[in-house]
């Protein structure tokens, strides 16, 4: 009976909050992406608060009148129209994933929640938003993460609520189902929020930020402790490598990214000349090394018989079991690396809508690329994508409902701070 006046309080909320004000009930949204985990059923479909609250911020958008504007910039901003063709173009492999699954209906679930829902997502706030309003963005998302990281860390000093197996190994899982959920969240935010105080830093700032840049460092720090705690090692390893190849794309003195660089690469060699584990992990040699080789091993066999559609949505399990000749592991959901991952699930032609959306990202830094990566807003945007793009050489960093709408989220955001036109505000 709590758990359904939870749900109906935040719904209630969250639509009188929608229709008084679609802006900033956008804005909320991005801070409350973690709300899938607030699960139940509407007659026979399952859904999720973040789903419904998605459901309502449409209907607003929709009686309000602010869908309007999506026609306004189909016909006249150009920066739209590009990014519209792989948008339309990876949800097209969505839906041939689902024509090609074994289980069209859990098929179904997969394509709203991570593909058609996360664009619904962006178009509006393309229509609603403007460029301004990606600082609060920032802020809603640093809030989130620091809600998020102090309740993993205050499990790991209590030792209460971590699920079993990983309470043996004190791994933290915070409001999450694992520990690499915690980890996939909150990486992205933790890097968007370094790039984004050392932008602030080197510009202008003015008093009135002062305290929302506490509140950013203070979430960026305890993210990554929660991180740490939740012991997940591909991401401890992608956030500084994101940083590192940020800072070479900056507008930093040449002088001292060769020194940098230089420091660095002699002490990575030294990790991995003296400390096993780090050369163990790096070079995939430890047993969570091992049986991703062989998972990967695996999904080559299965796309060199399916290469074209994949397994189809949600059907990477049931398409590998006959290929599963490792005893050492279950079948994962996902092969666990960005490429196999889209190859599986949305065949060739999403690979293509992939590469595309890749491609538009890097342009959107050019030309030049230092005088973009320099802009506070586009800078932090970049490193977050390419840092969920690192992390996701060995783990799943779209395929997750509320990482699939933050990529949508980035993505508007990039556009947002690109795009010709703005949308109008309605009288």
């Amino acid at each position: 009976m709590s758990y359904a006046l939870l749900i109906s309080g935040l719904l209630l909320g969250y639509a009188i909050l929608a229709w008084r004000d679609l802006r900033v009930a956008l804005l909320v949204l991005t801070g409350l992406l973690p709300t899938y985990l607030l699960r139940f059923t509407v007659g026979p479909i399952p859904t999720t608060a973040l789903e419904v609250m998605i459901l309502i911020t449409l209907a607003a958008w929709v009686i309000k009148g602010d869908a309007k504007g999506l026609l306004r910039f189909a016909r006249n901003d150009e920066e739209i129209k590009k990014w519209a063709m792989p948008a339309l173009l990876l949800l097209a492999a969505a839906c041939f994933g689902v024509v090609v699954a074994p289980d069209v209906f859990g098929a179904l679930g997969i394509w709203k929640a991570y593909f058609v829902e996360p664009m619904l997502v962006a178009v509006m706030m393309l229509t609603v938003l403007k460029k301004d309003d990606w600082t609060w963005i920032v802020r809603t998302l640093a809030v989130s993460a620091l809600v998020v990281s102090i309740i993993a860390i205050l499990q790991y000093l209590s030792g209460l609520g971590i699920p079993t197996p990983w309470d043996i190994e004190r791994r933290v899982t915070g409001i999450f189902e694992y520990p690499n959920a915690l980890g996939l969240y909150l990486v992205p935010i933790v890097t968007l929020l370094a790039v984004h105080l050392a932008s602030s830093l080197r510009g202008a700032k003015r008093r009135s930020n002062l305290l929302w840049d506490c509140v950013a460092t203070l979430a960026m720090t305890s993210g990554l402790a929660a991180i740490i705690l939740a012991k997940t090692e591909a991401a401890l390893v992608a956030i500084p490598a994101a940083l590192f190849l940020i800072f070479l794309l900056s507008g930093a003195p040449k002088r001292m990214k060769w020194r940098v660089a230089g420091e660095l690469f002699i002490v990575f060699i030294l990790l991995i000349a003296m400390i096993p584990t780090v050369r163990e992990k790096l070079f995939l040699q430890d047993h969570s090394g091992q049986v991703r080789l062989s998972q990967w091993s695996e999904t080559t066999q299965l796309l060199l018989d399916h290469p074209a559609f994949g397994a189809g949505l949600n059907a990477y399990p049931q398409a590998l079991a006959p290929y599963h000749d490792d005893t050492l592991y279950e079948i994962f959901q996902y092969p666990h690396t960005l490429i196999f991952n889209i190859w599986t699930e949305l065949g060739l032609l999403g690979l293509v809508a992939f590469f595309w959306l890749a491609w538009l990202v890097i342009r959107s830094v050019h030309p030049s690329v230092t005088q973009r990566l320099n802009d506070s807003t586009t800078l932090p945007i970049f490193a977050d994508l390419l840092t969920m793009s690192i992390h996701g050489l060995v783990d799943v960093p779209y395929f997750k409902n509320d990482l699939a709408m933050l990529t949508w989220v980035l993505i508007a955001g990039l556009i947002l701070q690109t795009k010709t036109s703005a949308p109008r505000k309605r009288s």
